[in-house]
C-alpha cells in the first residue's frame, strides 16, 4: 500500500556553530541518498539560529519511510557526537 507523508523535524540545540555544523552534516547525507528512491523521497536539512530543521516528503511504502527516518535520527546521533568532540 502505498502512502504520502511529509514530516518537519526539528532539534533545538540553542548553539547556533552546533546546528549549523549538524546540519551541514546532515544534509551531505541527504545528497546521497540512492538514485531510486529520489523520485520518491525527499529530504533537506537547514539551521535556523540554534535549531536543526529537516523537511521530509515520500511517497511509497511506509517500511521505506519509517527506515528513512531511522537513519536520518542515527546520522543526527552521530554529528552530535562529533559536534561535541570539536
Amino acid at each position: 500500500m502505498e502512502i504520502r507523508a511529509r514530516a518537519e523535524l526539528v532539534w533545538h540545540y540553542r548553539d547556533e556553530d552546533k546546528a549549523r555544523a549538524i546540519a551541514e552534516a546532515i544534509e551531505v547525507d541527504n545528497k546521497s541518498i540512492p538514485p531510486s528512491l529520489k523520485k520518491s523521497l525527499n529530504v533537506e536539512t537547514r539551521w535556523v539560529d540554534g535549531d536543526v530543521i529537516t523537511k521530509v516528503k515520500y511517497r511509497g511504502e511506509i517500511e521505506t519511510l519509517i527506515k528513512a527516518l531511522d537513519d536520518l535520527v542515527f546520522s543526527v546521533k552521530i554529528a552530535e557526537e562529533i559536534a561535541e568532540k570539536a
